[in-house]
């Protein structure tokens, strides 16, 4: 994509791990751009490599790519989760730097996410064990921490996604407790929204977040197949998604992103093994 916007997509797929000698190739691709694939010859893959890296504990070295994200720099932030830290890429996949160790302390992780990214280029990483968010300058000097385990305002349960706003709000996946949080850039609760139901505005473990060009926020509602979508405030807009296999169907989606450039959105329907793209149309979206 011309601006490098479409982000957040898990790539829990895209890691393989040989049993037999422990040996993990781990590739990460990030499409171009939407109209180059559509101009494209039928077959033709149109992705950009951004890295591909072997299993081990050095630098450059993965063990389990849990989820990335892409700057408009073309940098990847990359959350190397059994490894306990996040890695730091250029758009070609040199190494630039890592930072996180296994623990409980300031700048340290035991199940980091997705990470998300201000205005300022300031990083945030939510840990699902911990039950906390961790800021973090671009190059990973720790900053702040803020939310514990818990089901108060403020508080989280299993965190997944992290995603920012044109303002530099900041949205979390509170998956534990079905609902998003919303805070300010330094960690101050704003609002929240969802409880655990099928309702519309309801949710039964909201994992992905994606945003678009209005600051509306996709959410990836794992455990009911479908995709929520909010405005800013956590208004309800529409959904989109039904339990299956087929065109438009969805099994335990995880990763979201939206370009914000076409509006098209990129779905990683991870029961069902694909990423599935999805185009507005009226007031909701269908396959594209």
């Amino acid at each position: 994509m011309t601006s490098k916007t479409l982000v957040h997509l898990r790539v829990r797929a895209l890691e393989r791990l040989e049993n037999r000698n422990r040996r993990s190739e781990v590739r990460i691709a990030l499409r171009v751009s939407s109209k180059e694939v559509m101009d494209a010859p039928e077959g033709e893959e149109q992705v950009a490599e951004a890295a591909s890296r072997q299993y081990g504990e050095e630098n450059g070295q993965i063990h389990k790519a849990s989820a990335l994200t892409v700057v408009p720099s073309g940098n990847i932030y990359l959350s190397d989760q059994f490894n306990y830290r996040i890695q730091k890429f250029t758009s070609n996949g040199t190494f630039v730097t890592a930072w996180g160790t296994k623990g409980e302390g300031d700048g340290q992780f035991l199940h980091p996410h997705v990470p998300g990214v201000d205005s300022e280029g300031n990083i945030y990483v939510s840990d699902r064990d911990l039950a906390n968010v961790q800021k973090f300058t671009k190059d990973g000097k720790f900053i702040m921490k803020w939310a514990e385990q818990g089901t108060e305002d403020g508080q989280l349960s299993k965190p997944e996604s992290v995603i920012i706003d044109s303002h530099d709000n900041i949205y979390v996946a509170d998956f534990g407790n079905h609902r998003i949080q919303k805070f300010t850039n330094d960690g101050k609760f704003i609002q929240k929204w969802g409880s655990k139901g099928v309702g519309d505005g309801e949710f039964n473990g909201p994992a992905g977040l994606s945003i678009d060009r209005n600051d509306n926020i996709y959410v990836t509602d794992k455990n009911n197949n479908r995709i929520q979508v909010f405005n800013s405030n956590g208004t309800f807009l529409t959904k989109f998604g039904l339990e299956g296999s087929g065109p438009g169907q969805l099994i335990l989606p995880e990763g979201v992103g939206v370009d914000k450039d076409t509006g098209l959105v990129y779905v990683a329907d991870t029961g069902n093994f694909r990423i599935q793209v999805f185009k507005p149309v009226a007031s909701s979206f269908t396959v594209a």
